[in-house]
């Protein structure tokens, strides 16, 4: 299972395919329509709502795309395998 990293700031992981998947903890309101659009990967945390990753292969790449368009103010962010900011 590929390593999620999660700090006070921010929850990060590798997918497989190599796209990276941050979480701007920051950011995050608590939302939650990240956690319905991609229900695997992303995990509303017990302690204060906010969106970590659970598992960064847990659902399709379009649905992790999906995830972050659906962040009200955008605290996901997707990086292809270069690095490079792809959402948002």
């Amino acid at each position: 299972m590929p390593q999620v990293i999660t700090t006070d700031s921010k929850s990060e992981a590798i997918r497989a395919d190599g796209y990276i998947i941050t979480v701007d903890l920051d950011k995050c309101i608590s939302a939650g329509p990240c956690s319905i659009a991609a229900p695997l990967t992303f995990l509303l945390r017990d302690s204060d709502g906010k969106a970590i990753i659970s598992d960064p292969d847990g659902d399709t790449l379009e649905a992790v795309m999906e995830a972050a368009r659906s962040c009200p103010i955008l605290a996901i962010i997707i990086k292809d395998k270069t690095g490079k900011t792809i959402f948002p």
